[in-house]
């Protein structure tokens, strides 16, 4: 597999050897695999390098400063358990299901086990000893 620094090496021969962006991107992708680089991608390389920069790292860019403070937020949201949801697996999900939900939960499971009452999907299962 080609690094980041590979595959901007590979940008800025080309860009170099004066092919466009659309065929630098043909090019790569028939040759180490389908959707490697972007056409848009490989633009923005070539107007990097057409600047003359040769430098084939990111520019270091900052994340913007977080509104919300989250250690507030987690407090907030602990302190009111009445609210109806609960953590699991990283989401917020309702204690209880709506009518809505145990409908879809029911429908589901029943069309799951006609399924396996008319077609035995189970007892077609190959296992080997």
């Amino acid at each position: 597999m080609l690094s980041k620094h590979d595959i901007r090496s590979i940008l800025l021969y080309k860009f170099k050897r004066g092919t466009n962006a659309a065929k630098t991107t043909k090019q790569i992708n028939e040759t180490f695999g389908e959707n490697l680089v972007s056409v848009s991608t490989v633009q923005r390389w070539f107007r990097k390098s057409r600047k003359s920069s040769e430098d084939l790292e990111n520019e270091e860019r900052e994340r913007p400063e977080s509104v919300l403070d989250n250690d507030v937020l987690r407090a907030a949201v602990e302190s009111n358990p009445q609210d109806g949801k609960s953590e699991k697996l990283d989401k917020w999900v309702p204690h209880e299901l709506n009518d809505y939900q145990k409908l879809r939960h029911y429908e589901g499971c029943y069309s799951l086990i006609l399924r396996n009452k008319n077609d035995s999907f189970l007892g077609q299962l190959i296992t080997c000893d």
